[in-house]
């Protein structure tokens, strides 16, 4: 990744609305609300929003102030996205989670991915390994062969992948932790045209279902070029085969007990439902003794949380941290320059990307 000196291009005069509304979602405000906060009527801001009433000065002023956001945030000339396509754990919790919480989700990481490409033009960005798409139909519906393609390609050595967030940034995944616990999502993707695959994960998760959702959206991305009724029992096959290879862990599922999927946890780095799971998937144990193993688990606690005594810390990120750093570093951008050119105000962006060190006159808050 070399980095290269790149001139900042004002964005024109013309005032996008939509982004009040994707800002406002990003604050989980509702219009009432942002009225309240701004003194503009709510039927101003109605027509604002719809694009049927023009803005002055005084108005964008307002609006960036209520909305804790430079004025330059509505100038920008990013488009909008709507949910990803990977977004299994949305739906799939959409019954008990609000749509004004879903909201906020979306549309931070469509502010993310504005920052994301940012990011990557001001560096030549080249992976180091290939990232593969396969048509589930050619391999005639057997996903364990896809997963075992995706690590010949990226040429992992047999046995427990030592860290699948090392594998896929370096075939070019941006993968980035954030924080989505109060919508209860564990991970989604996005294949964005002139971005590379982009990975958002839950950073709330224990480090074993953090891996897994990786496992999962990267399934995704191999896979999924539209989506399908399969497509989430795919991935999740996928996951399963791509850290568990039936020809590397198989014989040491044999006869699997509690304390052996213990044991085995730090060392393949999966949680020890995932074990019995796949131990029962490869016939490895009969339905019987599976469902004993399970019995077990509730009984002992291990269905809620299991023993603090196996967890394995969880994988970190350097590729965002590394883009981060590109700018501020390398490349000597200032917090107003950050600020300038991301459209957030530096404490905010401090939080977002864990910028460790807040520069002198500025305080991170929460």
């Amino acid at each position: 990744m070399k980095s290269t000196k790149f001139q900042m291009v004002r964005n024109s005069n013309f005032f996008r609305n939509e982004l009040i509304g994707l800002r406002r979602r990003m604050l989980s405000l509702s219009q009432a609300e942002l009225s309240a906060r701004s003194g503009i009527t709510q039927g101003t801001l109605s027509k604002v929003e719809q694009g049927i009433k023009e803005v002055n000065d005084d108005l964008v002023t307002r609006l960036a102030v209520a909305l804790e956001c430079p004025e330059t945030f509505f100038y920008q000339a990013e488009r909008e996205y709507g949910p990803p396509m990977s977004a299994h754990a949305m739906f799939r919790k959409k019954a008990t989670i609000g749509q004004k919480v879903l909201d906020r989700v979306i549309a931070e990481l469509n502010v993310r991915i504005g920052h994301l490409r940012k990011f990557l033009s001001a560096v030549e960005f080249s992976p180091e390994l290939p990232f593969p798409t396969y048509d589930v139909e050619d391999f005639h519906g057997d996903i364990g062969a896809i997963a075992d393609s995706v690590r010949r390609a990226w040429l992992v050595p047999r046995g427990p992948l030592r860290s699948l967030t090392e594998y896929a940034e370096r075939a070019g995944v941006l993968v980035i932790h954030c924080d989505m616990e109060a919508a209860k999502i564990d991970g989604v993707s996005y294949r964005i045209p002139g971005l590379p695959p982009i990975v958002f994960l839950n950073r709330n998760q224990p480090a074993d279902r953090l891996r897994f959702s990786l496992a999962h959206e990267i399934g995704h991305l191999v896979m999924h070029s539209y989506p399908n009724p399969n497509m989430e029992q795919e991935a999740n096959q996928f996951a399963s085969s791509l850290l568990m290879p039936a020809s590397d862990i198989g014989p040491e599922l044999q006869g699997l007990t509690i304390e052996k999927a213990a044991y085995m946890k730090p060392l393949w780095k999966v949680s020890m439902a995932a074990m019995i799971y796949r131990a029962a998937e490869l016939n490895k144990i009969d339905r019987y003794k599976a469902e004993y193993l399970w019995r077990q688990m509730a009984t002992r606690g291990f269905r809620m949380r299991e023993p603090q005594a196996v967890d394995f810390p969880p994988e970190q990120t350097s590729l965002i941290e590394a883009l981060v750093d590109n700018l501020m570093k390398e490349l000597g951008y200032t917090p107003r320059e950050l600020s300038e050119l991301l459209h957030l105000h530096y404490d905010e962006l401090a939080l977002m990307y864990r910028i460790q060190v807040a520069p002198v006159g500025l305080r991170v808050v929460k």
